[in-house]
C-alpha cells in the first residue's frame, strides 16, 4: 500500500467522507500485516471544509489558484506598504476575481450562476 496515493485519494474525498473511508484503509492495512502503513494512514487527519475546498480548487484549477495566490501577496504587500492606490487596485482585482461567472469562489446561487434563483 502506498500512504502518499492513499492520502492523495482521501483529501479528493469531502470530509463527510473521509474518516470512514481512511478507516477502511487503516483496516486493510493492519490485515495485510503492515502496522508502519496503517500507522501512518490513521495519522492523517480530516481536512476543514475551507482546507478541503482550497486542496480542490488547486487541484481543479491551478490557473485560478495562482490568481489567487497572487492576488493575496498584492494585497499583503499593499497593506504593508499602506500603499492606497495598490490596495484600491488589488481591490478592485479581488472584485473581478470573486464575481467573475467562472470564480470557482461564487456560491452557486448568486446570481448568474447555474442553480441561482
Amino acid at each position: 500500500m502506498d500512504v502518499e496515493e492513499i492520502a492523495e485519494e482521501l483529501y479528493e474525498l469531502k470530509p463527510s467522507d473521509f474518516v470512514a473511508a481512511r478507516d477502511r484503509y487503516v483496516a486493510e492495512a493492519r490485515r495485510a500485516k503492515d502496522p508502519g502503513v496503517a500507522k501512518a494512514i490513521a495519522a492523517l487527519r480530516r481536512p476543514a471544509l475551507a482546507v478541503w475546498a482550497a486542496n480542490l480548487l488547486a487541484r481543479q484549477r491551478p490557473e485560478e489558484t495562482g490568481q489567487f495566490l497572487t492576488l493575496g501577496e498584492t494585497l499583503r504587500e499593499a497593506h504593508r506598504t499602506l500603499d492606497a492606490d495598490q490596495l484600491r487596485a488589488a481591490s478592485r482585482q479581488q472584485h473581478q476575481l470573486v464575481t467573475s461567472p467562472r470564480s470557482p469562489v461564487r456560491p452557486p446561487c448568486w446570481p448568474g450562476r447555474r442553480g441561482s434563483r
